[in-house]
C-alpha cells in the first residue's frame, strides 16, 4: 500500500515536472513583445466594442428622454387648451 502510494507520487511528480517543463520552453520561445502585442490588440478591441455600446445605449437614454419630454408637454398643453375652453365656456354662460 505504502509502495504504491509512493509510486503514484513520483509519477505524479514526473507527469507535472514534463508539463511544467513543456510550458516553460514554450514560454521562452514565444518573445515577450508578441504576447504584449496580443494584449494590447484585445485590450483595443474590447474598449472599441464598450464604447460604441455606452455610446448606443447613451442615445437611445436621450431618445426616450426627449419622447417623454415632448409627450409631457404635449399633454400639458392639451390639458391647458381644455382648461381655457372650459374658462371661456363658464364666462359665455355666465354672461348670458
Amino acid at each position: 500500500m505504502f509502495t504504491l502510494t509512493i509510486k503514484k507520487t513520483v509519477q505524479m511528480s514526473v507527469l507535472l515536472g514534463a508539463l511544467f517543463g513543456s510550458v516553460a520552453v514554450q514560454a521562452e520561445a514565444t518573445p515577450m513583445s508578441d504576447v504584449a502585442g496580443a494584449i494590447e490588440q484585445t485590450l483595443t478591441k474590447q474598449t472599441q466594442e464598450l464604447l460604441v455600446s455606452a455610446k448606443r445605449e447613451l442615445v437611445l437614454s436621450l431618445h426616450t428622454q426627449l419622447a417623454e419630454t415632448i409627450y409631457d408637454f404635449n399633454s400639458q398643453l392639451g390639458l391647458n387648451a381644455e382648461h381655457i375652453s372650459e374658462s371661456v365656456s363658464a364666462d359665455e354662460y355666465s354672461a348670458n
